[in-house]
């Protein structure tokens, strides 16, 4: 394992070398873009380079780092914003509090206790979970999405599992898929395609059910709110 010196630090790096950051607190910023380095351009404490990886250490500060398209990347904040840029690989990103977004990745893990959760474009699995916070994913294969207070909205997903305690729900539908959504309060909307007949479980203790399609064996629509209306809209 080498130590690097500190400052603007570029380090050549294969195709598979993970990236993992950590700070106590101060904005993450990390862009993937057509190189062969990773340049760490400031903010960083310690920079080490090992066999399984790189890590990037900082105490306070924006840490800006530069890698290659499909790197993975790791991150770790105690508070501030988390910013992933460009086209990356499997993006696990936890922070107490602080807000993050994701431009494009493989696959997403994002958890925050405190701030909100902008996912643009994920390959594969999208995980997203906050206690308070807004939650926003643009398009993905899958997702299981949770908040306790805050809204989700989804443009165009797969299938889906929605966890809300207070805020309102609304997905995106383009073929038939798996949707379960459980809303302690708030209402939720479901946008499918239209000529979609899905299986419907649509439950509110306290509200109205809207539904526009007839049902059928097109997937599965499940929703039940304990406070709000439900709403299954054709496009």
């Amino acid at each position: 394992m080498m130590e690097l010196m500190l400052g603007p630090t570029s380090l050549e790096v294969d195709a598979t070398m993970p990236l993992r950051v950590a700070t106590r607190s101060g904005a993450v910023t990390i862009t993937g873009e057509d190189r062969a380095d990773v340049l760490v351009e400031s903010g960083a404490d310690d920079v080490t380079r090992g066999h399984d990886g790189i890590d990037v250490r900082g105490r306070g500060g924006a840490l800006v780092i530069r890698c290659p398209m499909g790197t993975d990347v790791f991150v770790g904040c105690a508070s501030g914003v988390v910013a992933l840029h460009g086209s990356l690989g499997l993006v696990r990103v936890t922070t107490r509090s602080g807000r993050i977004t994701v431009e494009r990745a493989q696959g997403v893990d994002a958890r925050t206790a405190s701030g909100s959760i902008t996912v643009e474009h994920c390959d594969a699995a999208c995980r997203c979970q906050t206690k308070s916070g807004r939650i926003h994913v643009g398009r993905a294969e899958s997702g299981e999405l949770a908040t306790a207070s805050g809204s989700v909205a989804v443009d165009a997903i797969g299938a889906v599992h929605v966890r809300v305690g207070s805020g309102n729900v609304t997905i995106g539908l383009t073929e038939p898929v798996a949707v379960q959504v459980e809303a302690h309060s708030g209402s939720v909307t479901v946008n499918v395609p239209g000529g979609l007949r899905p299986a419907l479980d649509l439950r509110a203790m306290s509200g109205q059910v809207r539904c526009d399609c007839e049902p059928g064996a097109d997937g599965a629509i499940r929703v039940m709110t304990r406070s709000g209306q439900i709403s299954v809209i054709e496009r």
